[in-house]
């Protein structure tokens, strides 16, 4: 049987190894797993889902394709702007996210170009531990308040860090949600 494994482990951006530690095995078994060299039990996969965050099914099967909510652009100094031209209020994709939303880029910002939409998995508070270190959208107070690099401080707060070199860094209290980039999508 196919399963979607190596794409939600690599997704997570674990090594077999690391996996293999979430759910007790060896990374051999993992690759094993992986390639279909090993028969995958319903033990397995709920093992693995739970590992990942997801369930059972979303290993096997076929990728959904989801409609995506677009919650507004980011201009320079990675400012989130929520208006939206009509038509642009959702994106429909195979997202590789349990919680997806999606952002447009208007202006050049950082490594990201005017016209890429980036694709971001929104995360509770309880899990912005998984995004430190990301490129994410943080939102606070019913709005979103920012893009940009999410690390953590000495004391235990959280900074925002914009993509254009040289801009303002901010502290954050708890975010409503946070939103790593999982996708980065770029018409050529």
């Amino acid at each position: 049987m196919r399963t979607r494994i190596r794409y939600f482990r690599r997704l997570r951006r674990l090594t077999q190894a690391e996996l293999a530690r979430r759910v007790g095995t060896t990374a051999a078994t993992i690759s094993r797993l992986e390639t279909s060299d090993m028969t995958v039990s319903t033990d397995w996969l709920e093992k693995l889902a739970s590992a990942l965050g997801l369930r059972a099914a979303e290993l096997v099967g076929q990728p959904q394709t989801s409609h995506i909510p677009c919650v507004g652009q980011i201009g320079r100094d990675g400012l989130f702007d929520r208006s939206l031209a009509a038509g642009d209020e959702t994106l429909t994709l195979e997202a590789p996210a349990r919680d997806p939303v999606a952002l447009r880029i208007h202006a050049d910002v950082g490594a990201y170009c005017a016209g890429d939409v980036l694709i971001a998995d929104r995360l509770p508070p309880e899990h912005a531990a998984r995004a430190l270190g990301r490129d994410c959208i943080v939102e606070i107070d019913g709005e979103a308040s920012g893009f940009g690099r999410f690390v953590s401080s000495a004391d235990g707060s959280f900074l925002l860090v914009p993509p254009d070199p040289g801009a303002q860094a901010r502290f954050l209290p708890t975010p409503d949600w946070i939103a790593p980039v999982v996708m980065l999508i770029r018409h050529l």
